[in-house]
């Protein structure tokens, strides 16, 4: 419904098998583990670039059910 109404959204997980079968309109693909999509407990730092790469994927991912892999890795 909000895309519909011209509104873009985008989610964020880590399995891309599991995002192959949601369809969302578009992802931020991390290498997190499930429950950490944003990164490292306290690295708050971190967790602002993901949610701005994200902000920006809104700008530029236009194909329906786009995958924009962040290049960030777990480092725990």
């Amino acid at each position: 419904m909000v895309e519909e109404a011209g509104i873009p959204t985008i989610s964020i997980g880590n399995d891309h098998v599991r995002i192959e079968r949601i369809k969302p309109p578009r992802v931020a693909l991390v290498k997190f583990p499930r429950g950490s999509m944003f990164g490292e407990p306290g690295n708050v730092a971190r967790q602002r670039r993901i949610i701005m790469d994200m902000f920006g994927g809104l700008k530029t991912m236009t194909t329906p059910g786009e995958i924009l892999e962040l290049p960030y890795r777990w480092k725990r």
